[in-house]
């Protein structure tokens, strides 16, 4: 049984590149909670995904993952305001390991470059915790343009 995949290589590659990253959760009560993250990986399969949330953000989210599983992910380009949404389910939550380390520090590094690019000094992301950080690994169930222009919204995915 062979499933398309949910995200491609042209929006897996502006997933990847080191964004703005915000993960929504809910508990069983609907009541919301969110937190920064810093790194996002696309699977070869295009159909799942791994998204780093520091470990300090965990400790307000992981309950709500464990209960409901829900998952929205926020991706935001400074520079031009390009933005999309991620909808999914949580399959599975690590510690994350050494060798993620440089995949997060490369992916925070651009996104703090392109905070410079509208403005912000690179200085003010110097104390921005990444680091431990919690792998939670999410089957993609949506994605949804969210960039400010015609078509806000709909499903790309």
């Amino acid at each position: 049984y062979w499933a398309a995949p949910m995200i491609d290589a042209q929006l897996a590659g502006f997933l990847q590149q080191g964004l703005g990253l915000h993960v929504g959760t809910c508990d069983a009560a609907l009541r919301p909670s969110g937190g920064r993250a810093v790194t996002l990986a696309v699977d070869a399969d295009g159909r799942h995904l791994t998204v780093y949330v520091p470990d300090v953000a965990m400790q307000r989210l992981r309950a709500d993952l464990e209960r409901t599983g829900q998952i929205a992910i926020s991706v935001g380009r400074p520079e031009d305001e390009r933005a999309c949404q991620v909808k999914g389910m949580v399959v599975a939550m690590a510690p994350a390991v050494e060798a993620d380390r440089p995949l997060i520090d490369a992916q925070l590094a651009h996104y703090v470059h392109q905070l410079a690019l509208i403005g912000i000094p690179p200085q003010l992301a110097t104390g921005w915790a990444s680091w431990p950080a919690t792998a939670v690994r999410v089957k993609v169930s949506a994605v949804f343009e969210q960039s400010p222009k015609p078509g806000t919204g709909h499903a790309i995915a």
